[in-house]
């Protein structure tokens, strides 16, 4: 059996993980990297040679950091199957296509702007008719149903991290012996609303491939966040104000839906217009009405026979005539628009509305990079620069933590827990250096064997 890591080793986007077992290749994820432009541009462009031969891919979710780079393996000439859950094939779907639309509206922005006329004209890594011929390949699988490639069993059990998520077990036999490997992909936090906690694992497992997003922190308490996003949407109603909530278009913006219209039904708020200002949030929303069967029994007990985004309440632009139209709230109300960092998307056209503005908020509700518009207004400059002009920063900002996706540290424990044996052995990658370090160590501190932090194209025979 070989390992070939192929991304997100010692940082945290573009998840690929190459298995070899009896002879097939066997692919776990193919994820796009974001970061630095050039970095990005470089890195996303690279494909070993040995991809253009597998015999299959597993998508462990609908990311972009995990699904990304699919389309270009199949305008490589990858023609196999895609294995993954119902509801991620949906969520690819979207993903991929805004993704490629967005590289085809950047190439052409560039070469009209930046290119030299001597300079070869820029091309986008993949177009949205690729996209689409990914899509045709995907083959869905339900969670706990027995998947065989060659001589190996596979496994996909439910990781708890967005709609359709899954955790990977591969089993098979090697010279005369049980063999055994788990790719946890991104493990989601236990106790968050609308989709199930991650699935306990089946028992121990030889090799263990484990994320470390968030390997060397703890999260706020989940029971804290309620409480806080109630007062804050309280404050903002009592000065008739405005709530900007910079979000994913990807299952934070259906968790903060799920909690506004709690509070509404439980009367703890007044009716007020809640929109979702993306066009990427809005048919998100729609995937996950129709995925119900994924929904948690806190979820499927509260809605019964009713849409969980069909609220009155809720508005859903998906034009940008649509999204004009929300500035003409002037409160009190939510916006809830991509995207998180704050450099581009139509949460933008919102903060000009309402940096400058006493009665408005601006909440962050995840991990905001450095180097960008969010995090300067998130770790309080006074003066910030949005679309070429300048505004001075007067508006409620505030953060709430513990909205995270990801399982912390001690989460991330507890669903290895049945696998921290002296018997198994990980390899931590999906993690900045000093988190994955620290959750290596941690690991063996726990029980394990061992725990590698692999560089890329580390390859492993075992």
């Amino acid at each position: 059996m070989r390992i070939q890591f192929l991304g997100a080793c010692r940082t945290v986007t573009g998840t690929a993980h190459l298995l070899e077992i009896g002879g097939k290749k066997i692919l776990l994820d193919c994820g796009m990297f974001q970061g630095p432009r050039e970095e990005a541009r470089q890195f996303n462009r690279w494909l070993p040679e040995e991809l253009w031969r597998l015999d299959a891919i597993i998508l462990s979710h609908g990311h972009l950091d995990h699904c990304g780079k699919l389309p270009m393996l199949v305008k490589a000439g990858y023609s196999g199957p895609i294995y993954c859950i119902e509801a991620t094939a949906d969520v690819a779907r979207v993903v991929m296509t805004d993704a490629a639309e967005i590289q085809v509206e950047d190439a052409e922005y560039l070469n009209k702007r930046e290119r030299r006329p001597d300079e070869p004209a820029i091309e986008p890594l993949y177009t949205p008719s690729d996209s689409l011929r990914t899509c045709k390949l995907f083959k869905t699988i339900k969670y706990g149903q027995h998947l065989t490639i060659g001589d190996v069993s596979f496994t996909l059990l439910d990781a708890g991290h967005i709609l359709g998520s899954a955790y990977v077990c591969a089993n098979w036999k090697e010279a005369g012996r049980d063999r055994s490997l788990l790719f946890t992909a991104d493990v989601g936090r236990y106790g968050q609303p609308i989709i199930n906690d991650p699935a306990t694992l089946p028992g121990a497992f030889d090799i263990v491939i484990s994320e470390s997003t968030y390997g060397g922190r703890v999260h706020g308490s989940s029971a804290d966040i309620e409480p806080q996003l109630l007062e804050a949407v309280k404050t903002v109603i009592a000065r008739k104000g405005r709530l900007i909530v910079p979000s994913f278009a990807v299952g934070r913006t259906q968790t903060m839906l799920w909690y506004m219209r709690r509070f509404i039904d439980r009367g703890e708020i007044p009716p007020i217009n809640l929109y979702v200002d993306s066009p990427m949030g809005v048919e998100m929303t729609d995937i996950y009405e129709r995925h119900r069967a994924y929904f948690d029994d806190e979820t499927a007990a509260h809605l019964k026979d009713q849409d969980l985004f069909a609220s009155k309440y809720i508005k859903l632009a998906s034009s940008g005539a649509q999204s004009r139209e929300i500035n003409a709230d002037r409160g009190p109300c939510v916006i809830i628009a991509s995207s998180p960092t704050c450099e581009f998307g139509r949460v933008l056209h919102h903060l000009k509305q309402s940096i400058e503005d006493p009665k408005d908020m601006v909440i962050f509700v995840g991990f905001t990079p450095a180097n960008t518009l969010g995090r300067r207004i998130q770790d309080g400059e006074k003066r910030v620069r949005i679309l070429n002009r300048f505004y001075d920063v007067r508006c409620d900002i505030r953060t709430i933590h513990g909205l995270s996706a990801h399982a912390d540290s001690n989460e991330l424990l507890r669903f290895l827990g049945p696998t921290l044996k002296p018997t198994s052995r990980a390899f931590v990658v999906h993690g900045e250096v000093d988190q994955a370090r620290t959750f290596a160590q941690s690991l063996v501190e726990h029980g394990m064997s061992q725990a590698i932090v692999p560089a890329r194209e580390t390859d492993v025979f075992s």
